[in-house]
Parts: structure tokens; sequence; C-alpha cells
């Protein structure tokens, strides 16, 4: 099929699934099996495969050998099955670091929305013709995306400095011309921080997106509102919350991390 394709679709799909090789090439069977239209791509695709398969000879004593093409010894594997899955994707910056995080499951499942950009933020319904105005939210200057919310909007911003002052990180602060998308940030972020802290760090990163992300839903749904000093204080009470659950072990208790 990869190597013909067009006079792969030249026969007949129920010939193809039941036809073995040793059938098609006893008495070069497979020839009468080409029932679609001869295009010049045909020809040209049936000219190669009969030059490859004339010089082979079968040999009645000798077992087929099955080839596997996802592996460099040609030997199935079921983890070169899996990775085969996805060949030709790419990968979504902080998907992995995501996937490690401790978090509770909705938490965690909203960041993969958001690391996808699939959250219906302001600016994605109006580009989809829900609405006509895509203002933030949270500050009302600026349009509404999911990285504005979580990390540029002014009101972010004061969020993010004093959380991670809390634990010695405001130098990771969002800054006012910050222009790195939120995986962006957050991924080289972590690579800032000593390694034994990146796990509680990740954590802290997604409790404070998903409360951001709370407050934007409360303003927009429920026309109710909490200034920074609110949500911060509902954020630290969160955060000894999972702490208590184990989701975080060292943030919010009077640690702080370490820098490099």
């Amino acid at each position: 099929m990869d190597i013909a394709p067009c006079l792969y679709q030249a026969v007949q799909p129920r010939a193809a699934k039941v036809t073995t090789v040793d059938q098609a090439l006893h008495d070069r069977a497979w020839v009468k099996q080409i029932t679609g239209a001869i295009t010049v791509q045909v020809l040209l695709d049936f000219l190669l495969i009969w030059d490859k398969v004339r010089r082979i000879v079968l040999q009645a004593d000798i077992d087929d050998t099955p080839l596997w093409k996802w592996t460099a010894n040609q030997q199935f594997t079921t983890a070169s099955a899996y990775r085969a899955f996805f060949l030709g994707q790419h990968e979504i910056l902080g998907a992995r670091i995501l996937q490690k995080t401790r978090a509770p499951p909705k938490c965690k499942f909203f960041v993969w929305l958001a690391l996808h950009d699939k959250c219906w933020t302001a600016a994605r319904r109006r580009r989809h013709n829900l609405q006509n105005d895509d203002a933030c939210a949270l500050c009302g200057q600026e349009s509404e995306t999911i990285s504005h919310i979580l990390l540029t909007c002014v009101f972010s911003r004061v969020i993010w400095f004093n959380i991670l002052q809390s634990v010695g990180l405001q130098l990771l602060s969002p800054t006012p011309n910050q222009l790195a998308e939120f995986q962006e940030w957050w991924s080289s972020s972590r690579k800032r921080i000593q390694t034994a802290d990146r796990k509680s760090f990740d954590t802290l990163v997604v409790l404070v997106a998903w409360s951001l992300w709370l407050e934007r839903n409360a303003r927009t749904f429920g026309r109710q509102s909490r200034n920074t000093a609110q949500l911060i204080q509902d954020i630290n009470q969160e955060g000894n919350n999972w702490s208590q659950a184990h989701f975080m072990p060292s943030l919010l208790l009077g640690r702080q991390l370490g820098v490099m």
C-alpha cells in the first residue's frame, strides 16, 4: 500500500484483505485482481511491483518471516506499536509535566485543556461568533485568551507575584511585557528551580491557574468577584487543603523553595 498506493486503490478491498502472498504470487494471480481504472500512475505502480515480485522465488519448506518496520531489528514490540500511534503528532509543551503533577483530576483536566488552547475564553467565543466582546473578565482591558487569564493579565500578575513571593520565587513572576505563552513560562520557570522542589512548584502552578479560572468564571457567569487580597487568601487556604491531601508536600507551609 505504501509502495504503490494508486495500484492498491485499483484492487477490490475484499481481494486485498483475503488474498495471501502465496496466492497472489502463484501464476501471477495478483495481476488479475487489478479491476480499477488503469491510469498512468497505476501503470507506473504496476511496473514497480512487477519488477520487485518477479525476483521472488517461493520455497515451500521455508516459513515466512514477518518484519516489523517500526524497530531497528524489525522485531515486533508492544512499545513500538504504541509509539506508532503517535507518529506525525506534535508534542504539546507542558503535557509531560502535567502528567506527573500531583493535583486533583478536575484541575489537571482544566490545565490540559489550557495547554491545548481549548478553553472557552471570550476571545475564542468571539472567534466562533458566539459573542461580540472579548474583553478579559478580570481586567476588562485586553482580549481574553487563556494565556492572558493565566499569566499576563494585570490582575493575574498580582496574584502570581504574591503567591510566588510567599515561597521565595518572586523572581519567576510574570512581567508586564511577558511574551511567552502560559506553557512556555511554566516549562522555563521550573528549570530555574532546584530539582527537588519542581514537583511542588508544578502543583502550585496548577493550583493558581485553576483558581484564576474559577475567578474568571465567577465574574462571567455568577456576577461575583473577589479582589486580589481575597483571592490570595483563598488560594493559600486551598493550598493548605491540597497539602493535607498530600498533593503539595512542601508549599504554603512556611518552607521556601530554592532557586538555581
